[in-house]
């Protein structure tokens, strides 16, 4: 068989493009025996696999069934529960739960403590006069009013599917 033949075939099967007649050709080719040339060797195992699982025959589909029936006579093994790997689990629960109280209370302290005296966190005012803080308090809460409804109109539009969805299982 022509070398240039099997190397467009090989090309048309690594493309996934070949057909049926194709792979057969190539197959016949790798297993006919004939001397294979060098740049093809990496391919012909493959092939030679191909025909060798072919050849492998089905055991008994009795088989199958005879393990099946043995399995489910079989005693089933009792699960044992692992009661010390289940304490280990809650002691490091717990022991977490202390690394980040203590994590976070370190933090706070670092906060508080910066330089010789400890700073208070006090809050100080942004605004002298309190007409400005509630026009601020006012424009600040429109806008989230105004976001939330938006959202609220797009979860009416889904309301709206699950009323059809409900109409369709109920028609069914």
């Amino acid at each position: 068989m022509d070398s240039k033949r099997i190397d467009l075939l090989l090309e048309r099967y690594w493309n996934c493009v070949s057909t049926q007649e194709e792979e057969t050709e190539i197959k016949a080719f790798f297993n006919s025996g004939e001397n294979i040339p060098p740049h093809l060797e990496s391919s012909a195992p493959l092939f030679q696999y191909f025909n060798q699982e072919a050849k492998v025959k089905m055991l008994d589909p009795a088989f199958d069934n005879a393990l099946m029936e043995q399995l489910k006579n079989s005693p089933q093994p009792k699960s044992k529960v692992r009661k010390l790997e289940q304490a280990f689990q809650n002691y490091m629960k717990v022991a977490a739960a202390i690394a980040l109280i203590i994590a976070t209370s370190f933090v706070f302290r670092m906060e508080i403590w910066q330089g010789d005296k400890p700073q208070l966190l006090l809050v100080e005012d942004t605004y002298k006069n309190p007409e400005e803080a509630y026009a601020e308090t006012k424009r600040a809460l429109l806008l989230i009013a105004s976001k939330m409804n938006h959202g609220k109109k797009e979860v009416e539009k889904i309301s709206l599917l699950s009323k059809a969805e409900s109409k369709i299982k109920r028609s069914k």
